[in-house]
């Protein structure tokens, strides 16, 4: 047989080389047959004599590199079977995420069980007009003093915020952090809520953090899927606030849920542990949903075929100690009596007395029906006050405070536009203040995602107050309120 010599020889040694990067290139014209063709890890090469021949090769080389590596995602499920496999270049490191909108961007892992780390950022923004006409320019409180009652007629973001979720480690190991921003809070940005979370199962995840103590139903409720422009007159008033601590929540069974917390007060959002006093809040929260998923908030945005129940009711239990210089402690300052005085306020319940010490005692009950667009939801409020104690160490009597709200909404056009009546009362001691309230909310893309809501209320006498809301102590007129809510 007779044997070449020369260039001719050695470039017959790469013939092979040469096969592979045709397949190659082939594989890009037809993607089906990209899915028949399994090539090998890269070849071993030298072609350090022939540099024009030497680079030509090593980009064969990379080429046949790529194809492998993108025909390994494609059996691994990481790449559409009929997508084909043709880049200009090697890709020297997979990526691990990539993105996608779930209800806020996510950056989402290709493989978790490699990559265990999920990340959610969402938007929240509530911007709302305000407009309120008083009947009367001041008031009296229980305390003797003289409180101005403002007319209103401006715009705000009541509410704004950043939302960061996800996971990370593990699927079941879970974070939040809340950005808030405002322009009616004591602080325009804080951190508002924030948590670690672990799942076990169905039936438990326990969370650790900065949280809202439960209370009231539509207090647990986000403040986005309210009836009306915010929540009730009687719930601004009842409700416990945020704190740090630690809860669980989970489901017993298909249709029994609960909500368990202990932290370190009812309302400690803006303390520091100097300004804190050494008792715990507990509260807890159960419902029932024996005819199916209720689901979020009071309307019945979802539009359920069939009737849709919730029953529940909670327990929220808490002392406040005076402080070491026989002082009222900054925990206190958001009790109320049924007139709108602060609890904790000079003479409030006795002349030259100051209250320092109590108990609070919160029981509430509530009903949720949605069928077909139509909604009704009500819940019952009853605070005690008990082992109240005033400087001097007054022993001062128990108080009892009673309240409700009722609101009903239809959707007359479906998943859009919903008409809503509503009121609350809250009574005691030492007087009545109520709310009648009408309104509309306009779902814009038939999605609660963007509600635009216009409501008129009638106060009289308000006992609560709260930036947020609206409400001031001792107020009577109408108010007015203009917002859209909007989330992504």
């Amino acid at each position: 047989m007779r044997h070449m010599d020369g260039p001719f020889a050695n470039r017959g040694r790469r013939w092979p080389n040469v096969t592979v990067a045709i397949i190659a290139l082939w594989t890009c014209a037809s993607p089906a047959l990209s899915q028949q063709v399994s090539l090998p890890p890269p070849l071993a090469s030298n072609h350090a004599t022939d540099p024009p021949l030497a680079e030509a090769m090593q980009r064969i080389e990379q080429l046949e590199q790529t194809v492998f590596e993108l025909q390994q995602r494609q059996n691994g499920g990481l790449i559409e079977a009929e997508a084909p496999i043709c880049f200009d270049a090697p890709t020297a490191e997979l990526p691990t995420h990539y993105p996608i909108y779930d209800s806020g961007w996510t950056l989402r892992p290709y493989d978790a069980a490699k990559t265990p780390f999920e990340l959610t950022i969402g938007l929240h923004n509530q911007f709302r007009y305000t407009g309120f006409s008083r009947d009367e320019a001041t008031t009296i409180d229980a305390a003797g003093n003289v409180n101005t009652i403002p007319n209103r007629n401006d715009f705000d973001v009541n509410r704004g915020r950043l939302v960061f979720s996800g996971y990370a480690l593990d699927k079941d190991l879970g974070f939040y952090a809340n950005i808030d921003y405002s322009t009616v809070a004591s602080s325009s940005i804080q951190p508002l809520l924030g948590w670690i979370s672990f799942r076990h199962n169905d039936a438990l995840t326990l969370y650790m953090g900065l949280g809202k103590v439960p209370g009231t139903w539509e207090w647990q409720q986000t403040s986005r899927y309210t009836m009306g422009a915010d929540r009730t007159l009687a719930t601004t008033f009842f409700r416990p606030s945020i704190t740090a601590g630690m809860w669980g929540i989970g489901k017993l069974g298909d249709s029994l849920s609960y909500t368990v917390f202990v932290g370190n007060g009812l309302n400690t959002l803006t303390l520091r542990s100097s300004d804190l006093d050494t008792n715990f809040v507990y509260s807890a929260l159960a419902w029932w949903e024996p005819l199916g998923e209720f689901g979020v908030g009071f309307s019945d945005q979802e539009h359920h075929d069939n009737l849709a129940i919730r029953v529940g009711h909670g327990l929220t239990q808490t002392k406040n100690d005076s402080t070491s210089t026989d002082q009222s402690g900054a925990e206190q300052t958001v009790v109320r009596l049924s007139d709108g005085t602060r609890l904790v306020e000079p003479n409030a319940l006795a002349p030259g007395v100051t209250v320092n010490a109590f108990d609070v005692w919160l029981y509430t009950a509530h009903l949720g029906l949605k069928k077909q667009g139509y909604s009704f939801s009500s819940e019952v409020f009853m605070r005690w006050l008990r082992n109240i104690e005033g400087t001097g160490g007054t022993s001062l009597e128990s108080l009892l405070d009673n309240g409700f709200y009722i609101q009903g909404g239809a959707f007359v056009i479906p998943k859009k536009l919903e008409l809503f009546v509503r009121g609350s009362a809250v009574t005691g001691d030492f007087g009545t203040g109520s709310e009648v309230a009408a309104g509309l909310n306009w779902h814009l893309f038939d999605k609660r995602s963007a509600r635009f809501t216009l409501d008129v209320t009638d106060i009289r006498d308000s006992p609560a107050e709260q930036s947020r809301t609206g409400y001031v102590a001792g107020e009577s007129g109408t108010l007015l309120r203009a917002q859209l809510w909007t989330f992504f």
